[in-house]
């Protein structure tokens, strides 16, 4: 399996529009188990409603497979996954802040982030999570996107939003003042002047 590449796996999300429709499948699922459940502030498990959400939001991208027939849907045990262009395949996951996830600890769940081990039959596929963070009080999401790991170890994001994908903030190069080569000079100069102060004072003081 090779690692997920941040730049392949954007290139996939933006053809066909796919990025804005997972933006949309998934925040339509939020909104309808959150509509069908009200009294879920009073349940004692939070799980329980993530289930429901997990539930309307594979429904919902499901149903993105019926205009676009390189996103499919795979079943495996309990779960479901979806594999795009038979090159990337994802999972939807709740994440907290740090974009973490929690899973039992089948063998499966261990070798996801695995990349030298194939799952579900598949060979070469790029494996990636679908996350969603809510707010501190799970009443929002407050981000959406993909989330790549290998073994554990956070690599990259990607942020969806209604209109495709989240341009990230370029890194701006450091402004390194320029020095005036006569300033620098005079900044030696009166710096060596300064020694040969101290060194007349130092002499008359003995």
């Amino acid at each position: 399996m090779p690692l997920p590449l941040k730049e392949f796996v954007q290139q996939v999300l933006l053809e066909n529009n796919r990025a804005s429709n997972i933006h949309a499948a998934v925040h339509k699922a939020w909104n309808t188990a959150v509509n069908r459940y009200p009294e879920r502030g009073s349940w004692q498990r939070k799980s329980t409603f993530r289930a429901l959400v997990w539930e309307e939001a594979i429904r919902e991208l499901n149903s993105l497979g019926f205009e676009d027939s390189a996103f499919k849907l795979v079943s495996h045990r309990d779960t479901a996954s979806f594999i795009i262009e038979d090159a990337v395949l994802f999972r939807f996951k709740h994440a907290d802040v740090s974009l973490a996830t929690s899973n039992y600890p089948t063998s499966e769940a261990v070798a996801f982030d695995d990349h030298d081990v194939d799952l579900y039959g598949y060979r070469g596929l790029q494996r990636v999570e679908l996350c969603y963070v809510l707010d501190e009080f799970e009443n929002e999401i407050i981000w959406l996107g993909i989330s790549a790991r290998a073994n554990g170890t956070w690599m990259w994001k990607i942020e969806l939003n209604s209109e495709g994908i989240v341009p990230e903030a370029e890194l701006l190069p450091l402004e390194i003042e320029e020095m005036d080569p006569a300033r620098l000079a005079s900044l030696k100069q009166s710096s060596r002047d300064s020694e040969v102060e101290d060194k007349k004072k130092k002499d008359n003081q003995s």
